[in-house]
């Protein structure tokens, strides 16, 4: 199309206000905080500030599996330098390499289990040249060796008896995007696809519907998520976003892995991604220390009722959204039914539709620009994925949009679908189709002027507008 320009001027028109209905401001939730200087809350388990964390300086294990294998290498360590000194044999400046090495590698399992398997090969080569006390070293090797092959354990993890249960509760089949390019699927509930706004396609899980803790005598817990408009987290109708707003690195996550998870199907993210956002610029090391310690307050934040929404293991972090309902999730689902049912709309379907819009009007994680230069001086790309994210909510919501207006027209309401229309527009002023249906409709209610403006600002030609 030849006309983008003209379009993106008309959008910037619109987002002015000139002569259309502007969508509702949203309180701003970058208001700048006296200082960015993380609070003792912020950080977690971990160090305060102006302390030193031994366990952190020295890498110390806290699970099982690696005090274990941590004991072994501090043990072959001591023997190398025992064989160094005392015998003069170099053999030790092997065993002190082997040592640090597995020691700097204890969370993985390869490379415990190479060091271990190589003690005990040197142990059984001595012991069948004559040194039967070379069989203790071949034992303890193949012992520690299968030590390592147990799974390394996140030391920021809780106690698995400290995590939410959730009472069986009934779950009720839902829908959800596909990937790029795929059809309907069967997976482990029903799927389907949805069009964003530039006809791409993605996948959104789905929500089971259930209950967050115990049930109780007059009902089951109830938490949403809203992420348009002023970020919200409620459990029965209570607000639990206060404690997360005090520390804006901590909503600064949140906002960032919610962005993440409207554009991945699961929202998977490796723990070293999500540690560059959080603390650009530094080596990686402190990136994940940080990124753990922001992890640790964010579930304090949280509380036991709701910390399982962020569900962390040692190398990825998720947001769990099978226990909560979400805003943007009810979209994408809305608009995979319509397309399930090829946009046809009945009167109930049109009073849902309606509804949804209005309880999603505005923007999506408002307010994420000026959080991020609060926290990261805009040094990350956090903003670019976010208004990914944006582009993505926006398109769903333009194709409710689409569909309610063909039903208002089919039913000869055409005036009603003017503010739908104006708004989908002014969020994706890519959206041709929108732009035809609001053209159709300025001409059906008499607004030649304003229609005549549009269709010039699309270069759309008379028999382009239906």
């Amino acid at each position: 199309m030849n006309s983008l320009g003209g379009a993106a001027e008309f959008g910037k028109t619109m987002r002015r206000g000139h002569g259309f209905r502007r969508l509702p401001e949203c309180p701003g939730r970058g208001t700048p905080k006296a200082t960015m200087k993380p609070s003792p809350q912020e950080e977690g388990f971990g160090p305060r500030v102006g302390s030193v964390d031994i366990r952190n300086a020295l890498l110390i294990p806290r699970d099982p599996r690696g005090i274990v294998l941590a004991c072994g290498f501090v043990s072959l360590a001591a023997l190398g330098i025992d064989v160094l000194i005392a015998a003069g044999d170099w053999i030790g400046f092997a065993f002190l390499i082997a040592a640090v090495y597995g020691y700097l590698f204890i969370r993985t399992r390869l490379s415990p289990i190479l060091v271990w398997l190589l003690v005990a090969a040197y142990g059984a080569f001595g012991a069948t040249g004559g040194n039967a006390s070379d069989w203790l070293v071949v034992g303890l090797g193949a012992l520690l060796a299968v030590v390592g092959v147990f799974p390394p354990v996140d030391w920021t993890e809780e106690p698995t008896s400290r995590k939410l249960e959730v009472g069986p509760t009934a779950a009720r089949p839902t829908m959800r995007p596909e990937a790029a390019g795929g059809g309907e699927t069967s997976r482990t509930l029903e799927v389907s696809a949805v069009a964003g706004p530039n006809g791409s396609r993605s996948e959104i899980e789905p929500k089971a519907g259930l209950s967050l803790g115990e049930p109780e005598p007059n009902g089951s817990r109830r938490a949403s998520l809203r992420t348009i408009g002023t970020l919200q987290l409620e459990l029965d109708g209570r607000d639990r976003m206060q404690r997360i707003r005090e520390q804006p690195r901590l909503e600064f996550l949140l906002d960032y892995l919610i962005a993440r998870r409207v554009l991945t199907f699961g929202g998977l993210e490796e723990r070293p991604a999500v540690a560059a956002e959080i603390a650009p610029g530094n080596d990686p090391s402190t990136q994940l220390n940080r990124l753990r310690k922001t992890l640790h307050a964010l579930g304090d934040a949280l509380g036991p009722d709701l910390k399982s929404l962020v569900h962390k293991t040692p190398t990825h972090i998720r947001l769990d959204f099978k226990e909560i309902d979400v805003d943007f999730l009810s979209l994408s689902e809305l608009a995979a039914r319509l397309e399930r049912g090829r946009g046809l709309v009945d009167a109930t379907l049109a009073d849902e539709i309606r509804r949804l819009l209005e309880t999603t009007a505005g923007e999506f994680l408002a307010g994420f620009s000026e959080l991020e230069q609060q926290v990261t001086e805009g040094r990350g790309s956090a903003a670019g994925v976010v208004e990914e994210a944006r582009l993505k909510v926006n398109g769903w919501r333009a194709d409710l949009v689409v569909a309610l207006a063909r039903h208002f027209d089919a039913a000869d309401r055409a005036q009603s679908s003017l503010a739908y229309l104006q708004s989908a527009l002014t969020q994706s002023p890519e959206r041709e189709d929108v732009a035809r249906l609001l053209v159709a409709t300025y001409m059906q209610t008499g607004q030649i002027a304003r229609a005549d403006e549009l269709r010039r600002a699309y270069n759309f030609s008379l028999g382009e507008v239906r």
